[in-house]
C-alpha cells in the first residue's frame, strides 16, 4: 500500500527521515509530540526503471505522504564512495576525497558533500550523483543530507563521552556492516563493508579489532538485524569478552513498535537535533 497523506493529520509537527539505499528507500516518520506515532516503511525500487534517479523519483512520487509539509526532513545517503577524515577545511576535505576517489567518468556526474562532526574531530566526505542531489533538494525544502554513518558516529560518541577508547559500535543493515570504534578524541575507525554471510561479517569485525590492536576487554555493541546479530555473537565472544546488543535509545521507545524494526541509523538520527549544515563542493 502506498503511503498516503491520510496517514498523518498534522505533518508540520512531524519529522521525516529517509535513507536512500541501493535497492530501497527506507522511510521513518514520527511526531516528537505524540507517543506511538512512528511509521516505518521500506519502499523497494522498481528495477525496471531506467536510471537510479528514476527509481528514486518513482519511490517518492508513488507515496504522496513523503511530499507533505514536515517540520524537519533528513536524508541519509548510502554510498561506498566516502572518506572519514580528521576535521579539516572544506577545500582540503574535497581534495583529499578526490585523491582517494578520482572523478570516474564512467559514473554519472557527482558532487562531494562534507559533514563535520566536531565532537569527534571528524569530517566525512562523500559523493552523491548530481541529478539525485538536485532532485532531493528540489523536492524537500530545507532538507539535511548526510552519509548514513554520520548519525551513528554522532550518537555513539554522545553515549560514550567518558572513557570511550576502544568501544566499538557495529550496525548490521541487510548485507551492510558499519563499524565505528572510538578513540580518546578522534575515532580509531569509521567504515562500512558489504558482506555475503554472517561469518564474513564476523571476520571483518575481528580483523578491524586486530588491526587496531584492541584488547579482548574492549566492548563490542551490536545494533541492527537481529538474525545476523545472533549468528555472529557466539563467534565474536570467542575473541572478545564483552559482546552485547547496543542499548536501544530510551527516547525512542515512546515512538511505538515501528521503532523496533526501523534501521538503527534512522532511529538515532533525530536524537542529536542540533546539526551543522552539510557543506558541498563540486
Amino acid at each position: 500500500m502506498p503511503l498516503g497523506t491520510d496517514l498523518i493529520q498534522q505533518p508540520h509537527t512531524w519529522q521525516l527521515l529517509m535513507e536512500v539505499g541501493p535497492t530501497a528507500l527506507a522511510v521513518v516518520a514520527f511526531s516528537p509530540m505524540e507517543h506511538h506515532s512512528m511509521l516505518y516503511e521500506s519502499i523497494p525500487y522498481d528495477e525496471a526503471a531506467p536510471t537510479p534517479l528514476r527509481r528514486l523519483e518513482d519511490a517518492v512520487y508513488d507515496n504522496p505522504l513523503l511530499l507533505a509539509d514536515f517540520a524537519r526532513i533528513t536524508v541519509l545517503y548510502d554510498t561506498p564512495r566516502f572518506l572519514p577524515l580528521p576535521l579539516m577545511p572544506e577545500d582540503d576535505a574535497v581534495a583529499m576525497f578526490r585523491r582517494v576517489f578520482p572523478t570516474d567518468t564512467s559514473l554519472p556526474p557527482s558532487r562531494v558533500l562534507v559533514t563535520d562532526i566536531e565532537t569527534m574531530n571528524l569530517t566525512i566526505a562523500f559523493e552523491i550523483p548530481t541529478d539525485i542531489l538536485g532532485f532531493i533538494r528540489r523536492t524537500f525544502p530545507s532538507v539535511h543530507i548526510e552519509h548514513h554513518l554520520a548519525p551513528l558516529c554522532r550518537y555513539f560518541k554522545v553515549k560514550h563521552s567518558g572513557r570511550p577508547h576502544g568501544k566499538t559500535l557495529v550496525n548490521l543493515r541487510g548485507n551492510r556492516l558499519d563499524i565505528v570504534t572510538l578513540g580518546h578524541e578522534a575515532p580509531l575507525m569509521v567504515n562500512s563493508f558489504r558482506f555475503d554471510t554472517p561469518l564474513d561479517a564476523a571476520y571483518y569485525i575481528l580483523s578491524a579489532r586486530q588491526r587496531l590492536s584492541l584488547p579482548p576487554t574492549d566492548e563490542i555493541m551490536i545494533a541492527g538485524d537481529r538474525a545476523t546479530r545472533a549468528a555472529i555473537t557466539p563467534t565474536l565472544r570467542r575473541y572478545a569478552r564483552y559482546v552485547m546488543p547496543a542499548i536501544f535509545p530510551s527516547a525512542m521507545f515512546r515512538a511505538g513498535r515501528a521503532s523496533l524494526s526501523a534501521p538503527f541509523e534512522l532511529i538515532v538520527a533525530p536524537l542529536i537535533p542540533t546539526l551543522p549544515p552539510t557543506r558541498k563542493s563540486n
